[in-house]
Formats: C-alpha cells, sequence, structure tokens
C-alpha cells in the first residue's frame, strides 16, 4: 500500500500504486518513497528482483519494462507534475545514493528509469546535452556509468503502453481502458484510479456550470460517458443527474450489446450493494 505522506500528488500516488502492483504480480520487490539521505531525500519507486530471476518472457511483467536488471530506480511524473532537466540529475543522484547505502558496486546491475506523462518542445531540444538519445517512440536511453531510461507515456505506442499508464495518458486511451475493465475484478486497482479520477473531475464541472437534468444529454456528450459512468456509483450523483432511467437511456445511446451489458451491471452492483448496506443497518 502507498503510503501517504504530506503535500505528496494524489495522482502520482495512484500511479505508484498501480505499477506496484503490476511489478508484485510479476514477483518482483518493490519499495515507494525510500529515503536515500537525512534530508527529504526520497525514491518514488524502487523495483528489484533476485540476481537469478529472470523477467523477459513474464506474462506479468509489461514488454516496456523488459530492460530492467537488478535493481531500479524509478522517478514518475504526471500530467500535473511536469519533468525538469533537474528531475533528471536527480534521479541520477539518488541512484548513485541508493547504490552507496546499499553497498551495490556494480554499475551493470542497475537501472534508472524516468516514466512521465510527456516531454515539452524545449525539454526534448535539451536531452542530448545530458546524453539521451532515442531509443524508440516515446523512449529515449542514456548510457552513462549506468543505463537510464526516459519514458514518455503520451508518446508511447498502444503496443508498448501498458494499461497502468494508458490511464494517466489521455481521454481517449483511458475510456478504451475503462469500458475494457468493468466488472473485472483482477482489475480493481485500475478502476479505483479511474473512478477518482473520473468522479473528482465530474464534481467539479458539476458544480462550475449548476448542471440541470434537462441540459444532461449535452453534458454527457462533452464529457464522455466512461466519466459519467465512473460518477454514478453513488446514489446521489444518480439523482443529481436527473434519476436512473433518463441517465440510463442517454448512457445507453448507440452503445454496442457489450458496453450496454456492462453498464446495466454497474448500476445493477449499485443496488445491490445499498440494499445489502440496508439490510445490514436493519439487523
Amino acid at each position: 500500500m502507498v503510503r501517504k505522506r504530506r503535500g505528496f500528488k494524489q495522482y502520482e500516488a495512484r500511479l505508484i500504486q498501480l505499477l506496484r502492483w503490476r511489478f508484485e504480480k510479476a514477483k518482483l520487490k518493490v519499495d515507494d518513497h525510500l529515503k536515500v539521505g537525512k534530508l527529504p531525500l526520497e525514491i518514488d519507486l524502487i523495483v528489484n528482483r533476485r540476481a537469478a530471476q529472470k523477467t523477459r518472457g513474464s506474462s506479468s511483467l509489461p514488454q516496456l519494462f523488459e530492460y530492467f536488471k537488478r535493481y531500479n530506480v524509478m522517478e514518475l511524473k504526471t500530467e500535473q507534475d511536469p519533468l525538469a532537466l533537474g528531475d533528471l540529475l536527480k534521479l541520477q543522484a539518488y541512484t548513485w545514493l541508493y547504490m552507496q547505502r546499499h553497498k551495490i558496486y556494480s554499475v551493470a546491475e542497475v537501472t534508472a528509469t524516468a516514466v512521465v506523462h510527456h516531454l515539452t518542445p524545449a525539454m526534448i531540444a535539451a536531452l542530448p546535452a545530458l546524453g539521451y538519445k532515442p531509443a524508440g517512440r516515446g523512449i529515449l536511453r542514456c548510457d552513462s556509468a549506468f543505463v537510464s531510461y526516459l519514458i514518455s507515456i503520451e508518446d508511447l505506442p498502444d503496443e508498448l503502453a501498458p494499461e497502468e499508464l494508458q490511464v494517466f495518458s489521455n481521454s481517449k486511451r483511458r475510456q478504451r481502458v475503462f469500458l475494457a475493465s468493468l466488472g473485472k475484478r483482477e482489475k480493481k486497482s485500475l478502476m479505483d484510479t479511474m473512478f477518482d479520477l473520473y468522479e473528482s473531475e465530474v464534481n467539479k464541472l458539476m458544480a462550475l456550470y449548476n448542471i440541470k437534468p434537462k441540459s444532461m444529454r449535452k453534458f454527457i456528450n462533452a464529457l464522455g460517458k466512461e466519466k459519467v459512468i465512473a460518477a454514478i456509483r453513488k446514489e446521489e450523483m444518480i439523482a443529481a443527474l436527473g434519476g436512473k432511467e433518463r441517465l440510463l437511456k442517454l448512457l445507453l445511446a448507440d452503445m454496442n450489446p457489450e458496453q450496454r451489458q456492462k453498464i446495466l451491471a454497474q448500476f445493477n452492483g449499485n443496488g445491490a450493494a445499498k440494499r445489502r448496506s440496508t439490510k445490514a443497518r436493519a439487523n
């Protein structure tokens, strides 16, 4: 579980949680917010594997991270916290500090990785000065003492971007993951993250524009159906959006049978949960 700390950005904490779940599923050892000095110097994520453990070909480890060696230091940046050149220098320093504290003297066993939402034109222009060269779409590599990677989520091709990163990429990718993951228990961490992202956005927009039931069709079309689906887990949200029947009619329009079934299951799940809660209180 990701530890909460004062001032830490919620979205980055969620991204750490998702990646930690994925790496632990691949049987890798994961630590987050690891201190590497007396000052508040913390590494976002450390992903380690046993000396004899091979990650290549693992069904649980995304192809994107097959370059992982024994010790892997990671810095994460979401859309709300853009990457600066100083962050890459900090990642290098953190990696050296980690090696010193744990008496790791073989640079061949270490990689450093920055996973960021996007790269600005100014950042792209400055990266060659730090030794970063393109290594594929959305991936740059720096061959210093230890190998460093810079991964831009927005620029990754779909086949290389795991679901955990697609969620933090853009609305189109997020919607695809959302609809594919509805109702799947093994996707709970992924769905919880998207619910948090969508509910926050829906609530802010509704408060800002004082949305009325009669304007819901325009609101849904502008916002995106998957965000509304995420928001309707709560009965009070259903009421605010014009009631269950009206909302279902708007949401189910133009959807294929599979998507329609998932949305209906979402509503039925809300109702079942409410009935269980009512019964529990009565007992």
